[in-house]
């Protein structure tokens, strides 16, 4: 199999199971592939540089070790990472003394739990200009990723023993908090958005009834929220949008769609009624 950084790690499995010997063999972060409850909540969200940055080695280290089993690595090596990749920003220097709302993930994480919904909500029940800090043993790469999505600022640093702590600081007003949040999606070419009912209605103008397509999966039991949305989105003509009654915001499919072309609008009515709107990005 030919592999690459983007590759995820559950395509490397599916390949061949040896594999998930022979990369929890790099580093002691990477030992969690053998436990089958963590290695399908950890498989599928991370690629191969990633798993390399949450264990702070290189990719040439994992290729190295996947080499006999016989995978071809294309493309250039990484050197292993360091957890203080920047300066603490102010706002952490500034709650060093306060009281951030701490979490820590890793007894949930070893009883097999998947922490991602749980935190997804201590973060929206922040209040704004708040700070969630995850305590972890490892660089929590994916969460990263999706909180950024979501408007949050992020740093990571070493803690004690081993810990690994992200601070999550989430933006001013709401007002700020939309406008910084599409002024870092512009400057990253980021998708996701979190609008208030005004502008959700008014990116829904550009779609009429006839090129937008409805779906409910509010009494939709899991996972058939996410398949019905996924399969109605490999349905969708281009130059359409799919419109979905919802429940709550779906993290999992965010993260299904993170490297998708879609841009994605989210308007949270309530805690039982969100609405989503998905469409192709539009090209520059």
């Amino acid at each position: 199999m030919i592999i690459n950084g983007q590759t995820k790690i559950s395509s490397i499995i599916k390949a061949n199971k040896d594999s998930i010997e022979a990369i929890a063999s790099v580093a002691r972060p990477l030992k969690k592939l053998k436990n089958p409850l963590l290695r399908k909540l950890m498989a599928a969200r991370i690629t191969l540089s990633e798993a390399a940055e949450m264990a702070g080695c290189s990719v040439g280290d994992i290729v190295r070790a996947l080499q006999p089993l016989g995978f071809v690595f294309e493309g250039a090596d990484t050197p292993a990472m360091a957890v203080e990749m920047a300066e603490e920003p102010q706002w952490v220097f500034e709650i060093a003394g306060g009281k951030p709302v701490d979490l820590d993930v890793r007894p949930m994480l070893r009883d097999g739990v998947d922490p991602l919904k749980g935190i997804v909500q201590k973060f929206r029940e922040l209040d704004h200009g708040g700070v969630l800090c995850i305590v972890n043993s490892f660089i929590p790469t994916p969460l990263i990723r999706l909180l950024e999505d979501m408007g949050a600022e992020s740093f990571t640093k070493t803690g004690h023993e081993g810990e690994i702590l992200t601070y999550f600081l989430k933006a001013g007003g709401a007002e700020e908090s939309r406008k910084a949040t599409r002024e870092t999606q512009e400057g990253r070419n980021q998708k996701l958005f979190k609008d208030d009912a005004r502008t959700f209605a008014e990116i829904a103008t550009r779609y009429p009834a006839d090129r937008t397509h409805a779906i409910n999966v509010k009494d939709l039991e899991m996972p058939l929220p996410m398949n019905a949305i996924l399969r109605s989105l490999k349905q969708l003509p281009l130059d359409h949008a799919l419109y979905v009654y919802h429940k709550r915001t779906p993290v999992y499919l965010l993260e299904e769609l993170m490297d998708e072309d879609y841009e994605i609008h989210i308007l949270t009515i309530s805690d039982t009624d969100t609405r989503l709107l998905l469409f192709k990005k539009r090209q520059e």
